[in-house]
């Protein structure tokens, strides 16, 4: 049952300003933009019907004008990726500069457009059946603080690739690198003849306007990316919604497994701009057997083994009332350990440590690099261990093993959206010929990994005794 407007304004005052970090947008100085060709607007009630009128105007240009436009997107986040980037880590304190340029440039290239899209229609002779995606209309779109580049790259090609026009609300902590993001694509969108505000939003980020969306009548789609309060709060408001909630994704490591090969693979992926990505590897479980060769082969590839004393000083830092201290999320390896009396040389990327599974940093998504290690006697112990650790989410699991049976067996038992074999969890950003990237993995309500497709809702036209041209 939806919840009135009262309700919204009471859960939305008192929920969302504990799972935003901060109301107040950062004093980081950008160019001023014009609510008239930037798409932006004071009220978002304002910003709504603007890309109300704006979606009008786009499908009358009929689909082919759509592969210009998401060309024209592309490009102009490929020119503006290193200002970007380097705007994101300023604002936040979170990740790695040159990662960061890696994650704009993978959107700008790798999100599927309009070429995904497709019309199915079957004849025979008694009749015709033609199938096709219809745009929902007006998406509202919450962005994170952990990807606010990419997600607005990604989210506006493949929303729009669907004829659709997006209301975006950035995360107030990283307000203005968002709206930097958002104007270039907006122009890019002008540049290349779609109409002005085909995406839109408020200039600033303010609790109210998450209220706003929840409850008008023009907006007719919820895809939020961020933490499960606010897409169980986003659930709550009666409206379709899309949800791209936490991940904890484990990574299991069998006696099968080519080992120094993991070892390499899970360094790479847990400290891909210091591991706020969702889909990164959170927890890596360990069969006994092979638990010494892999803590040898993480020691060779940029990765300090913490001894029981350091590692429980690391989390006496990181851990606070069994929550994650979110002022350490996304920083350096170096960084975080020095805080906890702990002096490595800047070049180590990763720390790891032996683990029990009760521990916090095991069960909850702490979004830095600092790996815990469960160890477990046999692979069933270890499936067990992953399923209740990644606690439902759906969302990303990584395993390395030579062994088609057990990976199949954990492929159905953890029934995540993507599973990564044999690789680290970055290579699920694949090229638009393999499928192409995400940012917006929609594992809480079930779409999974968003692509165009995803943005539509199937139509099917059903002719009867006629139209069918051959018999």
């Amino acid at each position: 049952m939806a919840i009135d407007e009262s309700q919204i304004e009471k859960i939305v005052r008192g929920v969302v300003e504990n799972l935003l970090s901060s109301q107040n947008t950062s004093n980081l100085k950008t160019s001023q933009p014009s609510a008239e060709n930037e798409g932006l607007f004071d009220r978002i009630d304002d910003a709504i019907a603007a890309a109300k009128a704006a979606q009008a105007q786009f499908v009358e240009l009929g689909r082919e004008a759509r592969y210009k436009i998401v060309d024209s997107i592309r490009k102009a986040a490929q020119a503006n990726k290193e200002r970007l980037a380097r705007m994101t880590v300023e604002e936040t304190k979170m990740g790695r500069t040159e990662d960061k340029i890696l994650k704009i440039e993978v959107a700008a290239l790798y999100t599927p457009g309009p070429e995904e899209l497709e019309i199915k229609t079957y004849s025979d002779e008694k009749g015709i059946v033609t199938v096709e995606g219809a745009p929902f209309g007006v998406i509202a779109a919450i962005a994170p603080m952990t990807n606010p580049g990419p997600t607005i790259i990604n989210n506006t090609i493949t929303m729009i690739s669907a004829g659709n026009s997006v209301v975006f609300l950035p995360h107030p902590s990283a307000h203005n690198c968002t709206l930097e993001t958002f104007k270039i694509v907006h122009r890019a969108i002008v540049n290349a003849g779609g109409p002005p505000n085909l995406i839109t939003a408020a200039k600033a980020s303010k609790i109210e306007n998450t209220a706003a969306i929840f409850k008008s009548p023009d907006v007719d789609l919820l895809v939020v990316t961020g933490g499960p309060g606010i897409v169980r709060l986003s659930m709550k408001s009666g409206k379709r919604v899309m949800g791209a909630g936490p991940g904890n994704p484990p990574v299991i490591v069998d006696d099968t497994a080519d080992v120094e090969k993991a070892a390499a693979d899970i360094m790479a992926g847990a400290t891909f701009d210091n591991n706020i990505l969702c889909n990164e590897e959170k927890i890596c479980i360990c069969m006994r057997s092979v638990i010494d060769r892999l803590l040898a082969a993480f020691a060779r590839n940029k990765t300090i083994v913490l001894n029981e004393e350091q590692a429980q000083k690391v989390i006496n830092v990181v851990v606070k009332d069994g929550e994650i201290v979110k002022g350490y999320m996304g920083k350096n390896c170096d960084v975080i350990l020095k805080d906890a009396g702990i002096n490595i040389d800047p070049g180590i990327k990763l720390a790891v440590f032996i683990a029990k599974e009760d521990n916090p940093m095991v069960q909850h998504e702490q979004l830095m690099p600092v790996l815990p290690i469960v160890v477990v006697d046999s692979f069933e112990e270890a499936v067990k261990v992953a399923v209740r650790v990644e606690h439902g989410f759906k969302h990303t699991a990584i395993i390395h093993s030579k062994d088609i049976g057990r990976i199949t067996k954990f492929g159905q038992e953890i029934n995540c959206a993507i599973l990564v074999v044999n690789g680290p969890s970055k290579s699920l950003a694949v090229g638009v010929s393999k499928g192409g990237t995400t940012w917006t993995i929609a594992g809480a309500t079930g779409e999974g990994a968003t692509s165009p497709k995803t943005f539509t809702r199937m139509r099917r036209l059903v002719v009867n005794d006629a139209m069918n041209f051959v018999k």
